[in-house]
Order: structure tokens, then C-alpha cells, then sequence
């Protein structure tokens, strides 16, 4: 009887701290713009429980080789999020369900990011009409985040000297389709916006 019992606290003491246990999440972060390794890069996990604010549960920062890795108490949630920051890139935001994260397996999880460039589009139509529109639309580029160039149509009309800055992926292409409507000019407009820096795309028309 006092074997049974014990067995019986055992498994209830075991059963309570289910899930509970001390787990590593580690990986690498990318830099997708340079093909390097994402060094000094800040990085932390939230725990999120809907009805509550999200927690922070553990941070550190990446080392010299890109890679992290957080130890923290795995207390039943609904999912974390691992944010990550560095100046002049753009941020990780990854969701990871608390399913996912078990304390038999490993626990790696690698990320990418890219580093920030602007383009600068210059539309000028120095002797417009008042008729004259021109449609431009984006092929390539950075989509979803605040001051990326808009999907979908874009429109300007009559006489035009206009600048617009967007952001993009360091080293990677921004291209914009345009027409002159009611007229033969048209074309692509396509260049490589350099990490870290503004490249301009200019358009006379």
C-alpha cells in the first residue's frame, strides 16, 4: 500500500511540473544582404497568452558567428515570440507554438533578416497636360512594412516633379512597370538598392 501511494505522489509531482521544465532555444540569424552571419543582434522571447500582456521571458544578443541561445522555463502558453533587433535592419518577428518547444529534442530555430536600403523614385514631367496620367506599378520590392512602396496601381497626373522614398531589402532589386497613358512610352525601371544607403530611380517622361 505505501509502495502504491508513493508511485501515486510521484506521478502527480511529475505530472505538475510537466511542461515546466528548463528548455533551450538556439539557432543562427542570417544576414541575408551581406551572406553573413547576423552578429550583435539583439534577441528575445515573449511568452503570449491571449488575456495577457505578452512577458518577456529571457534575451541575450548573437554572437560573432550569428548564433544565440536562451534558456528559460517552459510554462504552458498559447506561443512565444522571438523578436530580434539591430540597427539598420529590419526586425524578426517569428511566432513559435508551445507545442513546438519540447525539452527531449533539440530546439533550433535559424532566422534571416536583411539590412535597410531606400530608393528614391523621381517622376518628372516638366511641360505635363492636364490629360497627361502616368500609371507605374511595382514588380519587385519590399511588401508589408511601413514605408514600403505600395502594392497595386499608382497614379500621377499632368505636370509632374514628385520624389518618393521607399524602403527595400539591402541588396536586393526594386523594379516598377510604368505607362504613359495614351501614349507608346512605357518600360520598366529596375535597379539593385545598395544596403544601407539611398539609390535613386529617375524617370522623365
Amino acid at each position: 500500500m505505501k509502495n502504491i501511494i508513493l508511485i501515486f505522489l510521484i506521478t502527480t509531482l511529475f505530472s505538475c511540473n510537466k511542461g515546466k521544465a528548463d528548455v533551450t532555444i538556439r539557432g543562427v540569424i542570417f544576414d541575408s544582404s551581406l551572406s553573413v552571419p547576423l552578429s550583435n543582434a539583439s534577441i528575445k522571447i515573449y511568452q503570449v497568452q491571449s488575456g495577457s500582456p505578452d512577458e518577456l521571458v529571457t534575451q541575450s544578443n548573437t554572437n560573432s558567428n550569428g548564433e544565440y541561445s536562451l534558456t528559460f522555463k517552459r510554462n504552458p502558453t498559447e506561443y512565444y515570440n522571438i523578436i530580434s533587433e539591430k540597427d539598420n535592419y529590419f526586425d524578426l518577428n517569428e511566432t513559435i507554438s508551445f507545442s513546438d518547444i519540447t525539452i527531449e529534442d533539440e530546439n533550433v530555430y535559424n532566422f534571416s533578416t536583411t539590412a535597410i536600403s531606400w530608393v528614391k523614385l523621381n517622376f518628372i514631367n516638366p511641360f505635363g497636360q492636364s490629360s497627361d496620367v502616368l500609371r507605374y506599378i511595382k514588380q519587385e520590392g519590399k511588401s508589408g512594412c511601413n514605408n514600403c512602396c505600395p502594392n497595386g496601381e499608382q497614379f500621377l497626373y499632368g505636370t509632374v516633379d514628385t520624389t518618393l522614398v521607399y524602403l527595400n531589402d539591402g541588396n536586393f532589386n526594386f523594379s516598377y512597370q510604368y505607362y504613359e497613358i495614351g501614349t507608346a512610352n512605357q518600360g520598366l525601371k529596375i535597379c539593385q538598392t545598395d544596403a544601407f544607403d539611398t539609390t535613386e530611380i529617375n524617370l522623365f517622361y
